[in-house]
């Protein structure tokens, strides 16, 4: 009887799951397809926990999703591109800031991880990443409303809390992630 009756060969394990650095076709419909799918879990489940930046847990989650499945660099920056204009078509978010407030935690991302090149050896830098990019938003609109006389609920009373939630919430989605992703790739090498 053969050792490999009712399991894969251990040479199609070894590659199943290995990131690609091309972006192929069926890549950027993944990726494409997890930016569309950050606005739909935002819009579908509207629950609050009554914190800014509670949403991080499923973006963050999703953008760490997009960067950990191919070596693409720009990767999480598509998913984001695609999130923006989903968030866009669909009328979500606060008007002329959408674009900005999607691509830039994409952005972070992926020019984190091009910043640390060892990035996946570690399990903490891609939740930094998704956390500092998830953070972008309150400085944004922080910004913003310095500039302007807009209001935005999270930062009317200033930037710390804010930005210290999204911090918080944009690290454990993308920690959840990471973590997911791992426990898969050591199930099926």
């Amino acid at each position: 009887m053969s050792p490999t009756i009712g399991n894969s060969s251990q040479e199609r394990k070894s590659g199943v799951f290995e990131p690609a650095s091309e972006l192929t076709g069926g890549h950027l419909a993944i990726l494409v397809g997890l930016g569309a799918a950050i606005v739909a879990v935002g819009e579908m489940f509207r629950f609050s926990l009554g914190m800014p930046g509670h949403h991080g847990l499923e973006a963050m989650a999703l953008l760490a999703a997009a960067r950990l499945s191919t070596n693409y660099r720009w990767a999480a920056t598509i998913a984001a591109i695609s999130a923006a204009s989903t968030a866009a078509a669909l009328g979500a978010g606060h008007g002329g800031l959408v674009p900005l407030l999607y691509l830039a935690p994409g952005l972070v991302i992926d020019i984190g991880t091009m910043l640390v090149p060892t990035w996946r050896s570690k399990i903490v830098w891609l939740p930094l990443f998704a956390a500092f990019g998830h953070a972008t938003k309150p400085v944004v609109k922080w910004m913003v409303m310095l500039g302007t006389d807009a209001h935005f609920g999270s930062v009317t009373r200033g930037l710390p809390y804010p930005f210290v939630t999204h911090l918080l919430f944009g690290f454990t989605g993308a920690l959840a992630a990471t973590l997911l992703w791992r426990s898969w790739q050591k199930r099926y090498r």
